[in-house]
């Protein structure tokens, strides 16, 4: 029986929760694909039994010390802290929850991580724009609000995000047995190390830091790609060779040597509010009594893996116990007519600063992530947006300040906003991300789809206009901008160096971009990034022209007629119109 202490609910609303929690929550209970999961036409009791239930099957509740009764309290005063905006809504924050529990157990992105690790998480994702008023941080600043000036400018709305979701831990204890429990799971944790994680997960929502994580994305997959070609090396195995084969692999050994010596070191993964210095969001946290500025959620004595011969062969019920604690995701087999539960330790385990990044990764991702549902969900969510993006344009306008980017109802339409966002923020970094977890390649395939929709919709749209309307939006626009610039009649979804409003934020395109390869074998995937020293010295020397594309007469990607797979037009057809995506 679910009892809240803070809150109250109907007797109805309470039954609905927890049938809805316990279905979710048993075992036996066949999830079916969440991409086709909408959060839209559930009532609020079904969001939270949901939300209680997925908590259920993560071991959430038992990660951190919590009863579902209290974490239900908690859920009821974030919802309660959401204001009723079209997209930066309650409705929202479930919505990423959900995706992170897809990405999770479904795409395997919690064989990386610890239990403490994906509670964080999944709080963070329930919380990181309670409180958005609606309006961005561009609106925020401009507007000189009181909003603004207490966060100093910096990222305002992740801030204050950050600040209710810290009152609301407090509000219910919903950390006080932390660090007991994530002691007895051989993960010691303090609250105040969970805390700082959380806030730091919440922070890099915004979408300054989309280039950074991106980065970090693509490091980070090649030292999980290099640490896998380094153990197969070590372990593949060997036949007894004559002395000839033996003097070949002695000289491809020695070649090897001589490679090595030339090689880049190794990718780095960096602090993204490293770099700001002072001018970092993070410095206005430094300050409070809860945050621990250390490696957060260190995993005492975790084992590097894959395991050796020998260890493989150790008793199943002793690997088990070693393990516990380590990995969330349980998969079932049958062996001999008895289903077995198995907990698959990954092939990397990664480094505390490593992995909190990787949860920032993935909370971003799950935060843009609404152009990779089917067709009906992304477009539902596209009119939100769009509702909410010319709601702050009128106010801008009424206000005298400059309208933002996409915002202005009588400049832009729903389609170059679909299609923009895809192009410059969605594709580029879900490259990456299936490449370093391959289940989620159909998250592509589904992005091809929706573009196809989005010129479809284009065409509609194009064929309804008057022929004198069409040609004086040419006349304007000729008057507007040089005729290189010009495609012939369709205007320019990008030009360099331009900003663009996305649901998360604002992004600036860069000036200059390169094709860069991450991975290798199945996991190579490339994509277009920004110029960076460090980067240019890592890569082979290659003339400037072969890697910058500036080409701004290019045609832009909405007129391609023939659609082919996203991924070949992001190498091939294009200059900035693929993988420009940034803050």
């Amino acid at each position: 029986m679910l009892i809240l202490r803070h809150n109250s609910l109907s007797a109805e609303d309470l039954f609905t929760i927890e049938c809805k929690m316990l279905k979710i929550a048993d075992g036996e209970y066949k999830m079916n694909n969440l991409q086709h999961f909408t959060v839209l036409d559930k009532s609020r009791a079904e969001l939270y039994g949901y939300i209680l239930g997925f908590s259920e099957r993560m071991g959430l509740c038992k990660s951190i010390g919590v009863t579902p009764s209290e974490f239900l309290d908690f859920l009821v005063d974030v919802d309660q802290g959401y204001l009723p905006n079209a997209y930066h809504s309650f409705y929202h924050a479930v919505d990423v929850a959900i995706v992170l529990y897809q990405m999770i157990c479904q795409y395997d992105v919690g064989n990386y991580l610890s239990r403490i690790d994906l509670a964080a998480l999944f709080i963070a994702g329930l919380t990181h724009d309670i409180g958005h008023p609606g309006k961005n941080n561009n609106y925020q600043v401009n507007l000189k609000t009181e909003l603004a000036k207490s966060y100093s400018n910096k990222s305002v709305l992740e801030s204050y995000s950050c600040t209710l979701t810290m009152d609301l831990l407090t509000k219910h204890k919903l950390l006080r047995h932390l660090e007991k429990t994530s002691t007895s799971l051989g993960l010691r944790t303090t609250e105040s190390e969970m805390r700082t994680a959380i806030i730091k997960m919440i922070l890099a929502t915004d979408m300054i830091f989309h280039y950074e994580l991106q980065e970090n994305l693509a490091n980070l997959l090649e030292l999980i790609v290099d640490h896998e070609d380094d153990h197969y090396k070590k372990h593949k195995p060997t036949l007894p060779s004559t002395a000839e084969e033996n003097d070949d692999e002695e000289e491809e050994e020695d070649d090897e040597d001589d490679e090595e010596e030339t090689t880049p070191t190794e990718p780095e993964i960096k602090d993204i509010f490293s770099n700001q210095g002072a001018k970092s969001a993070i410095t206005y946290f430094r300050k409070k009594s809860y945050f621990e500025d250390s490696i957060p959620l260190y995993l005492k004595n975790m084992p590097i893996l894959p395991a050796s011969p020998e260890e493989d062969e150790e008793d199943e019920e002793e690997r088990q116990c070693k393990y516990s604690g380590i990995d969330l995701i349980t998969t079932k087999t049958t062996i001999d007519g008895i289903e077995k539960a198995n907990n698959t330790p990954p092939n990397y385990i990664m480094e505390p600063q490593q992995r909190l990044i990787l949860c920032q990764i993935i909370l971003h991702a799950a935060d843009i992530s609404n152009a990779l549902r089917p067709w009906p969900i992304c477009r539902s969510w596209s009119n939100l947006v769009c509702e909410e993006f010319f709601g702050q344009g009128d106010a801008e306008k009424a206000q005298g300040l400059p309208i933002s980017p996409n915002m202005d109802r009588n400049q832009i339409s729903q389609t170059t906003i679909g299609l923009q966002f895809g192009d410059f923020v969605v594709s580029p970094y879900f490259e990456i991300f299936a490449a370093l977890f391959p289940k989620a390649d159909e998250l592509l395939k589904t992005l091809v789809d929706n573009r196809v929709e989005w010129l479809k919709m284009e065409e509609e749209l194009a064929e309804t206009k008057r022929k004198d309307e069409l040609e004086e939006e040419l006349k304007e626009r000729n008057e507007r901008l040089p005729s290189s610039m010009l495609p012939d009649d369709r205007p320019i979804i990008n030009p360099t160096g331009r900003r663009v409003s996305v649901a998360a934020g604002m992004v600036v395109i860069p000036d200059e971009l390169e094709e860069r390869t991450v991975g290798s074998g199945k996991n190579k995937r490339k994509y277009w990034g920004v110029r960076s020293v460090s980067h240019g010295e890592a890569l082979d020397i290659r003339k400037r022209s072969d890697v910058v594309r500036r080409r701004k007469s290019e045609e832009p990607m909405r007129k391609i007629k023939t659609v082919i797979p996203l991924r070949k037009i992001t190498k091939k057809n294009f200059s900035l119109n693929t993988v420009n995506n940034q803050h």
